[in-house]
């Protein structure tokens, strides 16, 4: 895996998930392919975990993909979410961890 920097989000299985480390990252892909899930990091870029660049979700579609995850974590009141950027989407993501 070509990880570039710690913290980011893996986008996985249709949700979303705040990885710190490592280990975190292992245990999160352990049922998966090498080549499932894109991390998304802070900066705005999408990458493959084995490091390729890929053209990043559009607001609205990472607003929805947020919601969803906010979803299956329990929360509500997720319609009320507009559309966020990145680093709303890191702040909504970790706040659930």
């Amino acid at each position: 895996m070509t990880i570039k920097s710690y913290p980011f989000l893996l986008w996985l299985d249709q949700s979303l998930a705040y990885v710190s480390n490592e280990t975190e990252l292992t245990e999160m892909c352990h049922y998966s392919g090498p080549e499932e899930g894109i991390c998304i990091y802070r900066d705005g870029q999408y990458m493959t975990r084995s490091g390729e660049v890929i053209a990043p979700l559009s607001a609205d579609a990472l607003t929805r993909l947020v919601q969803q995850t906010l979803v299956q974590e329990g929360q509500c009141c997720v319609s009320k979410l507009s559309e966020c950027s990145v680093e709303d989407a890191f702040t909504l993501i970790e706040d659930i961890r």
